[in-house]
C-alpha cells in the first residue's frame, strides 16, 4: 500500500506496517493502537488524546507530534529523529535507537525501559526509579547518572565513560565493552549472583584492577558473575578502507566485477555502522571458511548482491557488524552466522515462505535448535568459568560448527579456527544434540505459536480470522483489567503505580494466553501436515 483512504469514525486500532506508506490519514479520536513500522513515513497526523501505544520504526520520521498524556509505549528506533517531544507521565517503555538525538527530555517516573542506543547522546538525564532495563550503547557518553536499585539490565558499550556509577544489587547483566574504564565499582563482584554477565573487553583496566579481577574470578569457591574481559587495550586506531572498495573484493573474486553494483555499495558508504561492516568483510577474507572453500566466496558474494536490494536487512547487517571484529578470527565467523540468521527470520517475516509453508517450518525448526543451542552453550561457559584459557565465543561457534551437519543448520559456515580451546568433548556434542532434538520433539509446535514469522503468515493467510483473534485478545485485555482495577479501588490502591503495573502485566499476560488458545487451531490447520 502506498497510501490509506480515510479512516471510520469509532476505530481502535490500526496496523498498517511493512507497506510504502508516506503519510497517514487523519486519526480517529477513538484510536489507541498504532503500528506503522517499516514505511517511508516523514510525518505524523496529530494523535488522538486516547492513544496508549505507537510503534514507527523503520521509517524516515525527523520529528514527533505531541505525544497524548496517557501513551504508555512509544517505539521510534530506526528513524531520522534529533529531538524527542516532552515524554507523558505514563509511558514505561520508550525504544528510540538508530536516530541522531543528542540529548532525551525528562524521563517520566513510571519508565521501565529504555533503548536509545546508536544515536548522539553525550549525557543521560535523571533515570526514573522503577526502570528495569537501559541500553545506551554506541553514544559519546562520558559519565552516567545515578542507576536506579532496581536496575537489572546495563548496556553502555561504545561510549567514552571513564568511570560507573554505584552498581545496583539487582543488576543482571553489565555491558560495558569499549569504554575509557580504568577502575571499576569496588564491590562488582559481589553484588551479583552466579548467572549473572559482566562484559568489559575493550577498557584500559589499570594493572591493579585487572589483577584484582584476576583474584576474584579465579578464588576457590567463586560463584560471582560471569566476567567478559580483555587484558588487551583498545587497538589503535587506523583509517578504514572505503566500503565499496571491501564489497569489490569479494565481487571480483566471483563476477569478474560488477561496476553496476559496486557504484551502489559507494552511496552506502555514509549510512550508520558502514564502516564497521567494511572491516568485517576485510577480516572475513582471512577467516578459515574463505582460505579452504572457494564455494564460501559465492556464498558471500550472493548475499552482498541481497543486501543491496533490501535497506531494512542491510541497516540491521550494518548494526551487527559493530563488534563482530573485536577480537579473534572465530568471531568474525559466529557474527557471521547470525547476520545469516537475521537475514532468514527476515525473509520470512517479509512473506517469502507465506506460500512454502514447508520452508517456512524448516526456518522455524533451524531457528530453534540454534536457539537451544545457545542455551546449552550458555551452561557449558558458566562451567569453565574457573579456568583461565577458555573463551566464550569458540564454546558457542563450536556447538554451531560441529552440530552443523547432525542438525541441518545452514546458516552456519562449516569451518573455525580454534576449536580446540572450546573444551568441548564429543560426549559433550552428543549430549548436545540429543537434547536438542528431544526439546525440537516436545516443545517446537509451541514455540513456533510465538514466532514473529509464523504469525506474519497466519495473518496474510487468514486476515479475518486473525483480525478477530485481535479484537478478541484487546477485549480480553481490557475485560481483566477493568475487573483487577476495581480489586485496586476497593483496596483504594487505585492511584499506585506499581500496582496499576502489575494489573496491567497481569491483563495482558491473559489475554495473551487466550490469544495462543486462538492461534492453535490455525496453525494446525495452515501446518498440520509439516510439523
Amino acid at each position: 500500500l502506498t497510501s490509506l483512504p480515510a479512516l471510520p469514525p469509532g476505530l481502535y486500532r490500526l496496523t498498517a506496517g511493512h507497506n510504502q506508506l508516506t503519510s497517514l490519514p487523519a486519526l480517529p479520536s477513538e484510536l489507541w493502537l498504532l503500528i506503522a513500522g517499516h514505511n517511508q513515513l516523514t510525518s505524523l497526523p496529530e494523535l488522538p488524546p486516547g492513544l496508549r501505544s505507537l510503534t514507527v520504526e523503520y521509517n524516515q520520521l525527523a520529528s514527533l507530534p505531541a505525544l497524548p498524556s496517557g501513551l504508555q509505549s512509544l517505539i521510534v528506533e530506526y528513524n531520522q529523529l534529533t529531538s524527542l517531544p516532552a515524554l507523558p507521565p505514563g509511558l514505561y517503555r520508550l525504544t528510540a535507537g538508530q536516530n541522531q538525538l543528542t540529548s532525551l527530555p525528562a524521563l517520566p517516573s513510571g519508565l521501565e525501559r529504555l533503548d536509545a542506543e546508536h544515536n548522539h547522546l553525550i549525557s543521560l538525564p535523571a533515570l526514573p526509579s522503577g526502570l528495569r532495563m537501559l541500553t545506551a550503547g554506541h553514544n559519546q557518553l562520558t559519565s552516567l547518572p545515578a542507576l536506579p536499585s532496581g536496575l537489572t539490565s546495563l548496556t553502555v558499550n561504545h561510549n567514552q565513560l571513564d568511570r560507573l556509577p554505584v552498581l545496583p544489587s539487582e543488576l543482571g547483566s553489565l555491558i560495558a565493552r569499549y569504554n575509557q574504564l580504568t577502575s571499576l565499582p569496588g564491590s562488582i563482584a559481589d553484588m551479583f549472583s552466579g548467572d549473572c554477565l559482566v562484559e568489559l573487553e575493550g577498557n584500559p583496566l589499570s594493572d591493579l584492577t585487572r589483577q584484582a579481577l584476576w583474584n576474584i574470578t579465579n578464588a576457590p569457591g567463586y560463584s560471582g558473575p560471569l566476567i567478559d574481559w580483555s587484558m588487551v587495550t583498545p587497538p589503535v586506531s587506523q583509517a578504514t578502507r572505503a566500503l565499496y572498495l571491501a564489497v569489490a573484493d569479494w565481487l571480483t573474486l566471483t563476477k569478474g566485477g560488477e561496476p553496476d553494483l559496486t557504484d551502489k555499495w559507494q552511496t552506502f558508504g555514509q549510512e550508520n555502522d558502514a564502516a564497521s561492516f567494511g572491516a568485517f568483510l576485510a577480516r572475513l577474507s582471512k577467516t578459515e571458511n574463505c582460505r579452504k572453500d572457494p564455494a564460501f566466496k559465492t556464498q558471500i558474494s550472493s548475499w552482498l548482491i541481497q543486501l543491496a536490494e533490501d535497506d531494512s536487512l542491510r541497516a540491521k547487517t550494518f548494526s551487527m557488524a559493530t563488534e563482530a571484529t573485536s577480537s579473534c578470527e572465530d568471531r568474525v565467523t559466529l557474527a557471521l552466522n547470525q547476520m545469516k540468521n537475521v537475514q532468514l527470520v527476515h525473509h520470512a517475516a517479509k512473506g517469502k515462505y507465506d506460500n512454502n509453508y514447508s520452508e517456512l517450518v524448516s526456518v522455524g525448526r533451524e531457528m530453534f535448535r540454534l536457539d537451544k543451542l545457545e542455551q546449552i552453550a550458555r551452561d557449558k561457559v558458566n562451567t569453565l568459568r574457573t579456568l583461565g584459557d577458555y573463551d566464550e565465543i569458540e564454546v558457542y561457534l563450536g556447538y554451531q560448527n560441529k552440530l552443523k551437519e547432525a542438525l541441518g543448520l545452514t546458516s552456519v559456515t562449516a569451518g573455525m579456527r580454534f576449536f580446540d580451546i572450546s573444551h568441548i568433548t564429543d560426549s559433550d556434542l552428543q549430549a548436545a544434540e540429543l537434547q536438542v532434538k528431544t526439546a525440537e520433539n516436545s516443545q517446537f509446535s509451541e514455540w513456533i505459536l510465538q514466532w514473529e514469522p509464523l504469525r506474519n503468515v497466519l495473518e496474510h493467510t487468514y486476515p479475518e480470522r486473525w483480525e478477530a483473534l485481535c479484537e478478541k485478545k484487546i477485549s480480553d485485555y481490557e475485560s481483566v483489567y477493568r475487573s483487577l482495577e476495581k480489586e485496586l479501588k476497593k483496596n483504594k490502591l487505585n492511584n499506585d503505580t506499581d500496582a496499576e503495573r502489575t494489573i496491567g502485566t497481569k491483563a495482558m499476560e491473559n489475554a495473551e494466553e487466550k490469544f495462543l488458545t486462538g492461534l492453535r487451531p490455525l496453525r494446525d490447520e495452515m501446518l498440520g501436515g509439516y510439523l
